[in-house]
Formats: C-alpha cells, structure tokens, sequence
C-alpha cells in the first residue's frame, strides 16, 4: 500500500496544532482574572451567615467581614480565604501597613493581625472609647480613666506601652495617630452654654507640653491624619484641614447642612454626603486643599458610600452607582434592594454588596 507522506504530516501537525491550541485555552481559563474577565455573570451571590451585623473593610486583594465572632476574609471570587476566630461585644477593625487591628470598643481587648496570625494582644484596664493604628502597627487606645476625662495610651507593634496622657481639660472623642507616631486627639469642651472642640497633638518622644492647634465650634466627628503629617477634621458644621505645622490649611462651612457620612481615606478625593432635605443626599468630593470637585444629586436617600481612588460608589435603594469625582454616573449597577453597605475591593473593579438577608459581589467595570 503507498503511504501518503505529505498528508499524514499534516495531519500530524494539526494534531499538534490543537493539542497545543487546547492546552492554552486549559491555561488561561485556569486564571481567575482571565476567567474574571470572559465570565458573562456580573454578579455572584456569597453563601454566608446573614441578618447579622458585619463591618467590611479591604485587606490587600481580599475583603474582610468583622461581627462579634471574629474575622473572615473572602477573596473576590466569593470564597472564605481565611478567618479568625476573635469574640469581641462591639467589635471595630481597621487595617494599615498590612496590619488588622480588631477592638473591642467598650470592652477592655485589642488584638492585631498579619492575616489570620495573631501579632498581639493588649488587654487595657478600663473600657475602650476609641483605638487607631497606624502602618508601623502603633496602637493609640483612648480609654476611661478614674478621676480624669479620659487618657490616651501609646503602644508599640509588640504590644509594649510607650506613652501615656492623662485629659483632664475635656472629654476625649476621636483620636488618630501619624506615621512618625505622634498623637492627635479631639477633646470636648464646655463654656457655659457652649460647645467647642480643641485639636490636640502630642509627640510622645518630646518633653514639651500638648500643643492645641485649633478650637472648633461644635464637635468633631472624626480626625484623619496623612502620611505627610498633615491632618484633616471633621466636626458637625464644617470640614477643616492643617499642615503639618499646625496651621489652618482649609475650612469647608456646611452652611447649616447637616453632615450624613464621610469617607476621608483618599486624600484628593474626600468625599462628605449631606442631607438635602426630603429624604435625599447629595455627595460632594473634595481635593487634598479643600477644594470642591463635584456632586452628585441622589434625588432620594443614599445608604452607603464607599471611595477607592477616583472610584466612588454609592447604594441607594434603586440600585449601585458608580460616580466620578465631578459628580458624573460612570455606571448604574440594579442590586438587591435591601442595601446596607458597599465596599470597593482593593482592584476596583468588584465591590461587595451587604444587606440585611443577602450578600453579593458585583462587577463595576
């Protein structure tokens, strides 16, 4: 029989062509983002414990649920990428620098974290009021204290007290601590019939006095300081920001507003909502100068904002929208309708919804 060289070759080559073609295809479909990316489902439904509480905050490419058994993280694919198991009555998380620290806020615990393993654990001898960490995994603790208003403690990644402040002027409210570990602590003060803040901030390693940097009318809701030292206020009637040195930068009125919710996590996209009356908020975004950049008219009430870089998202009860810092609909997600909270995960283009009896992750480019 004659054998046909030239065609079994190419027959042979096709072969090889698809073996080759088919092993490609294996290999990207294999790739979660390549998967991502081809997947035609813009949402995935999460199979968790709901009706409960959870906070939510990003770690790294995964984005942690808090609620008073412990934390887990869930990759953005859907799945519990791991957990730890930490009891705590009124728990608040917060993550920096690769560090998570869980507080028990009225509860006398803090434990940090480098995923599930435990750095430390700080046990404080009176209730806990607030807590912060910076990316050094510092922990400032303001707690109560016998016969003042309250004090600040200052500890190390370890665990180890560094510093203490005794505040016998005014009660202390919020409180944050800078990269090079200095203190900032808002204190409450009254006058006869008024209401005021004072700014303080405190540098453990010098021997000088607190210095006040500012006195505020009303009361400050939460202090934000940048890695350049720099620190932005908000307090119930206006936004403020001072240099490093201490001097007044910028102050945003609120004309009478009233302030709803804040996200000052990017610096040149701070972004306030207010009530606008009528059951409806308006966001407004800001620059790192205080600078207004735009806003965004929800025409009916938004129930949680999220921002991550020039990313904004908000959930109102139509539905998730994606805004630009102009005030700009980049895009409008229909979501559950039982929105409680949102949360951009840490590559911007998946966010976490969270409602009272659902939880889903959503495509938002």
């Amino acid at each position: 029989m004659k054998v046909n060289f030239k065609k079994a070759l190419n027959k042979k080559r096709i072969f090889a062509f698809l073996v080759v073609l088919l092993a490609t295809v294996v290999m990207l479909l294999s790739n979660p983002e390549v998967w991502e990316f081809f997947s035609k489902n813009d949402t995935i439904k999460l199979n968790f414990q709901t009706g409960i509480e959870y906070d939510m905050v990003p770690y790294g490419k995964d984005m942690l649920l808090v609620n008073n058994e412990g934390i887990y993280a869930i990759d953005k694919s859907g799945r519990e990428a791991w957990s730890a198991v930490m009891p705590a009555t009124s728990p608040y998380v917060s993550v920096s620098g690769g560090y998570i620290m869980l507080a028990d806020i009225n509860g006398k615990a803090i434990t940090t974290f480098q995923k599930e393993r435990i750095v430390t654990q700080i046990e404080t001898e009176n209730e806990i009021l607030s807590a912060k960490m910076n990316k050094n995994g510092y922990i400032a603790v303001a707690t109560d204290e016998l016969g003042y208003k309250g004090m600040v403690t200052l500890y190390n990644k370890n665990g180890n007290e560094l510093f203490k402040w005794h505040s016998g002027a005014g009660y202390i409210g919020d409180i944050e601590i800078s990269a090079d570990n200095k203190l900032m602590v808002a204190q409450l003060m009254t006058d006869k019939d008024k209401i005021y803040s004072r700014i303080i901030v405190i540098n453990p390693k010098s021997k000088n006095e607190p210095e006040c940097i500012s006195e505020i009318d009303g009361v400050v809701m939460k202090l934000k300081c940048r890695n350049n030292g720099s620190l932005v206020v908000v307090s119930d009637n206006a936004f403020y920001g001072f240099k490093r040195s201490g001097k007044q930068n910028f102050k945003v009125d609120f004309e009478g507003r009233t302030l709803e919710k804040c996200n000052l996590e990017n610096e040149r996209n701070m972004v306030l909502a207010f009530d606008s009356g009528l059951n409806s908020t308006v966001l407004e975004s800001y620059s790192a100068n205080g600078h207004r950049r735009g806003s965004f008219d929800g025409k009916s009430e938004i129930r949680a904002i999220d921002v991550n870089g020039e990313c904004i998202v908000a959930a109102k009860h139509d539905g998730i929208f994606k805004i630009s810092p102009n005030g700009n609909v980049k895009k409008e997600i229909k979501a559950n309708n039982d929105v409680k909270d949102i949360k951009i995960f840490s590559s911007r283009n998946i966010i976490m919804s969270l409602g009272g009896n659902s939880a889903e992750l959503i495509k938002i480019r």
